[in-house]
């Protein structure tokens, strides 16, 4: 009879990691080439062979589709969320996590109130301005986030796509 092994949650968050990181890429890329529409450059001029609605197309289909797996990420680290807020475990990366945090909810909520709620509407504009400063502030707090995690990446890397002895 065979044994049905289990795997660690550190190899199934590294997976999930890992699924996250492809579409999440997306969403920063398609962020960056959007903003160069909202700057005032019209929507049919083309940026890498697609106008400016399939960008911004682009760019919402990854939201939607980054959203539920950041949430799940963040789900199956809840206990760890929970420690961070409540200053129970010292890390010392807290508060640059807490910052991620703060700024990936914000950065969802104005374009979700941009896109859903107040479409149309002239303050829809003012939080795609806000949406678009906060974008760049994700893209920071993220490449750190990586950065300080960049070990651990590498090990479960190595332990999963390395030579099996």
């Amino acid at each position: 009879m065979e044994r049905k092994t289990k795997t660690s949650k550190a190899t199934r968050n590294y997976y999930l990691d890992l699924f996250t990181l492809v579409p999440f890429l997306f969403l920063l890329i398609s962020g960056l080439v959007v903003l160069r529409y909202h700057g005032g450059t019209d929507h049919v001029v083309e940026t890498i062979g697609l106008n400016g609605d399939i960008w911004l197309l682009v760019h919402k289909v990854c939201a939607v589709t980054v959203l539920p797996l950041i949430v799940t990420h963040l789900w199956l680290h809840a206990y760890w969320v929970k420690n961070i807020f409540s200053k129970k475990k010292k890390s010392k990366n807290n508060d640059m996590n807490i910052s991620l945090f703060v700024v990936f909810s914000l950065c969802v909520l104005t374009a979700f109130l941009a896109w859903l709620v107040f479409s149309g509407k002239p303050v829809a504009d003012l939080l795609r301005e806000v949406h678009n400063k906060l974008g760049f502030a994700l893209i920071f707090f993220f490449i750190v986030h990586l950065k300080n995690y960049f070990k651990w990446l590498l090990t479960m890397t190595k332990k999963s796509f390395g030579k099996k002895k």
